[in-house]
C-alpha cells in the first residue's frame, strides 16, 4: 500500500524528495541503494550507505556538489518532482511494489524554493527526476517542464538545469523540455530488449526510450533549443547483462546520437522489490566499466580492441585494468619508446592518459625523456606503465615474465635462482667483447648505471629484486 503525504511543509519534501533522487548522471555513484531498511544483506558482510550520504558532497538536504570537468564541483539543487512511481521496475525502490510515504511537489512550490536557494547562493543549478505518476509517463515529464519554465521565466534562472524524460514520453513534451534544458536524459537501464524486460515489463525499449533518445538528438543538431546534449543510466548486473553487451549499446549511443555521457549503477536489491533476493553486483565491475567506458569514448579504442579485454563470458577482469589487459594482448607492440612513438601507442599504453600523452609529446621536440622523475612529472602512473615503456636507463621484462607477474601468476625464485642469473648475465657480457665507446665499460661500478643499456635488467648491479619467499630487497 503507498500512503500519499498530506501537505507536508517544503524543508520535508525536499529532505525526502532530495534521498530519493538516486539516480545518478552527475559524477560517479556510490555502491548504494536507497533507504537502509529498503536493502536485504548484501551477502558480502558490508553495509550500504544511502545515494549521496557523503557529508562533503551533501552539506544540506537538496544540495549536492557534483564534480565537473577538470577536478572542479558545482553545487546543484538534487531533487525529484515526486517519488510516488506507477512502473514495475524490479529493482526500484520509487517502483510500485515499495510500500512506504511518498511525496510530490507542485509546480509553483518547487519552483520558488529553487528560486530562493539560487539567489542565496546555496545552489548554481538544477538536477531534477521524478517517478512516474499515476498520469502517465507524458503528464509527468510536463509537469517537470512547467517547472523549469517557472524558474526560466517568472524567476529569471539563466544557469545549468539538467532534467529527466520520462521514458514514454510524447514528442510534444520532448520538444518543450528541450527548449528548456541544458542536458536531457532518458534512462536505458539496461542494453538489451530482452533485459528491460526482465527487469521492466510495463516498459518499452523501442518507444519508450529509443525514440525520444533520437528526438533530443535531432532537436540538438536542428539547434531548437537551450539543450546542449544528453545523458543515460544503466542499471549494471540486474538483467544478467554482460560487458560485451554494454559496449556494443555504448558504442551505438556514442556512435548515432553522441551522448555526452553514459553512467553505471550496480545493482543493489531493494526489498519488497521482484529482485531483493538478487546478488548485488560488486562495486569493482562499475569501476571496470567506467575504464572500458574512458577507452571507448576518450581514447578511442575500437572495438575489436576492447573485446581483448573480455573473458569467454563478455566479462572484464575485475582485477585488472583492461587498458592493461589489452596490452598484454598485444606484446607485440610493447614496449613503446617514449622518445619516438606516435600519440596513438602513447595512448594505448596502460599509465599513460590523454593529458599525459600529450605532455611527452611536447616535452620531447626539445628534450629527450631518460628517466622516471620527469615521466611522473607528466603525470605518467610509473606502476602502471613500468613494463610497457622504454627509454634510456630503463629497460622492462620481457613481455612472458611481465605478463606473469602483472596478472599474479609470477613462479617464485630463490636466492639461487637470482645469483645464477647474474652469473649468466656477467658470462654473457663477457662473451660479447668490450662495450662500444662512448658506454659505461665497467658494469660492476654503480655510479656507471645511469646510461647503461643493462639498467633495470635482472642481475644488473644496480638492479633490486624482491625475493617472493621473505618479500626483502635482494641486490642482484
Amino acid at each position: 500500500m503507498v500512503v500519499i503525504s498530506t501537505e507536508p511543509d517544503r524543508f520535508e519534501k525536499l529532505k525526502a524528495l532530495s534521498t530519493m533522487a538516486g539516480d545518478d548522471v552527475l559524477g560517479r555513484p556510490p555502491a548504494v541503494s536507497q533507504f537502509r531498511r529498503d536493502l536485504t544483506p548484501s551477502g558480502d558482510g558490508r553495509t550500504y550507505r544511502a545515494p549521496y550520504s557523503r557529508k562533503e558532497k551533501n552539506p544540506m538536504p537538496g544540495i549536492y556538489k557534483a564534480s565537473m570537468p577538470g577536478g572542479k564541483t558545482i553545487s546543484l539543487m538534487r531533487t525529484m518532482f515526486t517519488d510516488f512511481c506507477m512502473m514495475d521496475c524490479h529493482f526500484c525502490p520509487n517502483s510500485h511494489w515499495v510500500p512506504r510515504r511518498r511525496f510530490a511537489y507542485k509546480v509553483d512550490e518547487l519552483a520558488k524554493t529553487f528560486a530562493e536557494m539560487a539567489e542565496r547562493q546555496m545552489v548554481s543549478g538544477l538536477f531534477l527526476s521524478s517517478g512516474i505518476m499515476g498520469s502517465g509517463a507524458s503528464r509527468t515529464t510536463q509537469k517537470m517542464v512547467e517547472t523549469v519554465e517557472a524558474i526560466r521565466k517568472r524567476h529569471k534562472f539563466n544557469g545549468y538545469i539538467h532534467l529527466k524524460v520520462m521514458p514514454g514520453t510524447s514528442q510534444d513534451i520532448v520538444e518543450a523540455a528541450h527548449r528548456l534544458g541544458t542536458r536531457l536524459s532518458v534512462n536505458i537501464e539496461t542494453p538489451t530488449d530482452p533485459g528491460l524486460q526482465r527487469l521492466s515489463p510495463m516498459k518499452d525499449m523501442n518507444r519508450g526510450i529509443l525514440d525520444p533518445m533520437s528526438w533530443i538528438d535531432r532537436l540538438t543538431k536542428a539547434r531548437t533549443g537551450e539543450t546542449v546534449g544528453q545523458a543515460t543510466q544503466m542499471i549494471v548486473g540486474a538483467a544478467e547483462e554482460s560487458d560485451a553487451d554494454i559496449l556494443g549499446r555504448i558504442t551505438q549511443l556514442y556512435g548515432d546520437w553522441k551522448l555526452k555521457r553514459v553512467y553505471f549503477v550496480p545493482f543493489r536489491p531493494v526489498r519488497y522489490t521482484p529482485m531483493e533476493e538478487h546478488t548485488p553486483t560488486p562495486s569493482e565491475r562499475e569501476y571496470r566499466l567506467y575504464q572500458m567506458d574512458w577507452l571507448k569514448r576518450v581514447y578511442r579504442f575500437e572495438n575489436d580492441e576492447i573485446r581483448l579485454a573480455f573473458d569467454n563470458r563478455g566479462l572484464l577482469d575485475l582485477d585488472q585494468d583492461p587498458k592493461a589487459v589489452i596490452a598484454l594482448e598485444n606484446p607485440e607492440k610493447f614496449p613503446v619508446d617514449v622518445n619516438s612513438a606516435d600519440l596513438s601507442m602513447l595512448l594505448r599504453t596502460p599509465g599513460i592518459g590523454p593529458i599525459s600523452a600529450d605532455r611527452i609529446m611536447r616535452h620531447r621536440r626539445r628534450f629527450t625523456i631518460d628517466n622516471w622523475r620527469d615521466l611522473q612529472t607528466m603525470g605518467v602512473v610509473r606502476k602502471k606503465a613500468r613494463g610497457f615503456v622504454v627509454m634510456p636507463g630503463h629497460r622492462p621484462e620481457p613481455s612472458k615474465q611481465l605478463r606473469l607477474e602483472l596478472l599474479g601468476h609470477s613462479e617464485p625464485r630463490s636466492s639461487v635462482d637470482l645469483r645464477d642469473v647474474k652469473q649468466e648475465l656477467v658470462a654473457s657480457r663477457t662473451n660479447a667483447g668490450p662495450m662500444p665507446t662512448g658506454e659505461h665499460s665497467d658494469c660492476a661500478d654503480r655510479a656507471s648505471c645511469a646510461g647503461c643499456p643493462m639498467f633495470g635488467s635482472p642481475g644488473h648491479p644496480g638492479s633490486v629484486a624482491v625475493n617472493p619467499a621473505t618479500r626483502e630487497a635482494v641486490q642482484v
